[in-house]
């Protein structure tokens, strides 16, 4: 079954990006442009579990590496350490399809920021002006706009992937 998803992800992945870096851009929602990829690999983490979540954040990271001029690497680290510990944090929480994503989306987005901040200082960068001003609306608008997201991928693993009927 992860497979599949893999093979799935990876043209998703791509066109989000594209999307992300070509669209996106000229709408900004509260001056800031969402990071689809990653709330997309957040939902399938929370919708599908650990290891399908960090193998989709690792696909999104790895693409959004591509068009960034920052050191490689640093968004898919991050990405897969922020959807790994809300994922984590999920299966411990009681099943909810409207405040848990979005609590788990905001605790998230907070920690892929902090994290790549981080990871940018290591290398020289000084972002942390620049991150720390945009970071509140990042966070406000990665925290409603999981829900779509969430719930769009629910109804397609619902479709394709129906639970079994037992009896």
């Amino acid at each position: 079954m992860i497979s599949s998803t893999i093979i799935l992800a990876v043209p998703l992945m791509a066109f989000l990006t594209v999307l992300h870096t070509a669209v996106l851009p000229h709408f900004p929602v509260f001056g800031v442009v969402p990071s689809l990829p990653f709330l997309v690999a957040l939902a399938w983490g929370l919708l599908r579990g650990a290891t399908e979540g960090v193998i989709w954040a690792f696909i999104a990271g790895f693409f959004m590496d591509l068009f960034t001029a920052a050191p490689a690497g640093g968004l898919a680290l991050t990405y897969m350490i922020a959807v790994l510990v809300a994922v984590l944090i999920n299966e411990v929480l009681p099943a909810n399809r409207f405040v848990v994503p979005m609590l788990l989306a905001a605790m998230a987005t907070i920690i892929q920021q902090l994290l790549y901040t981080i990871y940018l200082g290591l290398f020289g960068y000084n972002m942390l002006q620049i991150i720390t001003t945009s970071s509140l609306a990042t966070i406000v608008l990665h925290t409603f706009l999981i829900l779509p997201v969430y719930w769009l991928l629910f109804l397609i693993q619902r479709t394709v992937w129906p639970r079994p009927v037992e009896v």
